[in-house]
């Protein structure tokens, strides 16, 4: 036998004892529990978590999680955590703006505002002579600008998103048309889209972000639709996934209709009642959150608020302005917005002075980076999971423990699926009698305390009627 395969079996076996000494120590009932369908078997099985097992896990951490086998058995598992949320991974780089000059009225070739110099691997950009003038006269006003990401280094990811500053004004909706070049001489066309800026009672609502293709190039030109209605940019930031950053840790995306709580309630503010309202199926850990309308031009500024649970008050997770625009056969549709937290139930209010938002008409779509486990296939299958405990221990071991040269090992994991979840009957029996117990214990204190109050009343009550005065001292 290899050393390799040596070290492997004895860090099976220590993960089997584990569990196994883990299992006797667990007295603590799993109220649900779901099938687990192997699709590729292998000694260890990854099983990507839905939103169906953070939905019935009772603890955030999903620690009251299990695996047992056929006979009822433990089996040795191990969590593994997702990748950190997007806005802890990101690359951010400032870019630089240049207003463009007037566009040539003879269809003749677009002037530059800058200039290229390449000297062997160097590129250095300057200023051009070519100025800004405003269509109206106005100066500080131009036509759009042209963006410089900076160079990119080897084995760098490009930008994918810019996040535009402006100076005012306070309110404005512009759309802008996109080119993106290597050269400054060959241009691409690219999906516009719109900015904006709304100022309401809860605050400002602004949408600040361009969306950049897959190979935008060096240079963006950024044109606007309306100068008039334009702002006045200050600043750029170019943001890219950092590295090491993988397409299989990409977040999985999910798709919500609204439910039916979003019909509005009594006691519910005029705010609230005009809101939509998503149940996510269980308490996520979000990367981003966004709209989808199903059809024609869409301008929806919102807030969005969420709560892990029903009993919890709402909380403000952003504000944003989610668009659908069609315009001249193409669709241009709004970047969605980061909110990396948890939450189940997400509340997305329209600005008082926008339309309310039609219910069978949108979409909420999230990215959540869902939680995996891996599990050692001993034991009899089939496999189960079980879910469900408020005060259960900590049931997974650390990868390290339980998987051997854990990263070497990674390509080797066999695949699993999870079915429906189902109730184990007893233990909801069992729970419901306890939940019914919690809800009397409040009133069974009030009895005891009125029946005491009532009896020191009946005393004080009889010794009045006797004539029998409390004897004082020296009396």
């Amino acid at each position: 036998m290899r050393r390799s395969d040596r070290i492997r079996s004895a860090a099976f076996a220590l993960a089997v004892c584990a569990a196994a000494h883990g299992a006797a120590a667990d007295t603590s009932p799993q109220r649900y529990v779901a099938p687990i369908a192997i699709a590729h078997a292998a000694p260890f099985v990854q099983l990507s978590l839905p939103p169906s097992a953070y939905a019935h896990s009772l603890q955030a951490d999903l620690r009251d999680l299990r695996i047992v086998d056929a006979r009822g058995e433990r089996v040795a598992f191990a969590l593994l955590a997702p990748p950190p949320a997007l806005a802890a991974s990101e690359r951010l780089r400032d870019a630089v703006l240049y207003p463009l000059p007037p566009r040539p009225t003879d269809g003749g070739a677009w002037a530059s505002p800058v200039q290229v110099t390449v000297d062997g691997d160097r590129i250095s950009v300057r200023r051009s002579g070519s100025s800004a003038a405003a269509p109206n006269g106005l100066p500080g006003v131009s036509p759009g600008w042209l963006i410089d990401l900076g160079e990119a280094r080897p084995g760098e990811v490009p930008p994918q998103r810019l996040r535009l500053a402006w100076s005012g004004p306070a309110e404005f909706s512009v759309a802008y048309g996109l080119e993106t070049s290597d050269d400054l001489r060959n241009w691409r066309s690219a999906r516009g889209g719109q900015l904006m800026a709304l100022q309401s009672a809860a605050g400002a609502l602004t949408q600040p972000l361009v969306v950049l293709p897959a190979a935008a190039g060096r240079f963006v030109r950024l044109v606007w639709l309306d100068v008039a209605s334009a702002p006045v940019l200050i600043g750029a930031t170019a943001s890219a996934p950092a590295p090491g950053l993988l397409a299989a840790e990409a977040a999985s995306e999910l798709v919500f209709e609204p439910s039916a709580e979003a019909a509005g309630r009594a006691g519910l503010d005029a705010a609230a009642r005009r809101a939509l309202h998503f149940d996510l199926g269980g308490d996520l850990p979000l990367v981003d959150i966004d709209l989808r309308f199903s059809s024609g031009t869409r301008v929806a500024p919102v807030r969005i608020q969420g709560r892990s649970r029903a009993s919890e008050p709402w909380r403000e997770l952003g504000a944003g302005v989610f668009f659908r625009l069609e315009r001249d056969g193409a669709l241009t549709e709004s970047p969605a917005i980061a909110v990396p937290l948890h939450a189940r139930f997400i509340r997305v209010v329209p600005d008082e002075r926008a339309a309310a938002l039609v219910a069978a008409e949108t979409k909420l779509v999230v990215h959540a980076r869902l939680a995996s486990l891996v599990f050692a296939t001993t034991g009899q299958p089939p496999f189960r999971l079980l879910a469900g405990s408020p005060d259960a221990p900590e049931g997974a071991l650390p990868a390290t423990t339980l998987v051997p040269g854990l990263e070497a090992e990674r390509q080797r994991f066999g695949r699993a699926e999870l079915g429906a979840f189902s109730e184990e009957p007893e233990v909801a029996r069992a729970a419901e009698r306890a939940e019914r117990v919690a809800r009397l214990r409040p009133w069974l204190l009030w009895s005891v305390l009125l029946a005491g109050v009532a009896a020191l009343a009946l005393l004080v009550w009889r010794l009045a009627r006797t004539g029998v005065a409390p004897q004082g001292p020296g009396r």
